[in-house]
């Protein structure tokens, strides 16, 4: 069994995907989209995506897509939790995740012997980070 996270957007879907893309320097699937499909759709909603995926080591990790009846929340109780075996790496993608969202615990040294920070990024969506220390 493998668990996949599903984001689910009101037409940011792309954007969202091509930001986690970029931030977390890790690949795309192809993108298909409502104008693409045979999927009910308003005009305006040709361009959003009906389905894409996050990549990572030719796994997929997450998948995305747009939904004009999906309610749109930000759950307070789900968060993303990425683990780092290179501290450089981690720090450089929670400041690009960081950027028009909000930081609410800074990237810290913590008691478990190892860096961790949280925040929310500019779609609403909450992120842990963890790097352990071995020494």
């Amino acid at each position: 069994m493998k668990l996949h996270p599903y984001f689910v957007f009101n037409g940011q879907a792309r954007e969202a995907l091509e930001f986690y893309s970029q931030a977390l320097d890790i690949s795309h699937g192809e993108i298909n989209t409502y104008g693409d499909s045979p999927m009910p759709h308003q005009p305006e909603q040709k361009d959003w995506v009906v389905h894409s995926d996050l990549q990572f080591a030719g796994e997929t990790i997450a998948m995305f897509a747009d939904s004009a009846e999906a309610p749109l929340s930000n759950n307070p109780n789900i968060h993303i939790s990425l683990n780092y075996d290179n501290l450089a790496k981690m720090e450089k993608a929670f400041a690009q995740l960081a950027e028009g969202g909000k930081v609410t615990m800074p990237l810290e040294k913590q008691f478990w012997n190892a860096t961790f920070g949280t925040l929310t990024d500019k779609f609403g969506i909450h992120w842990m980070m963890n790097f352990d220390h071995i020494e």
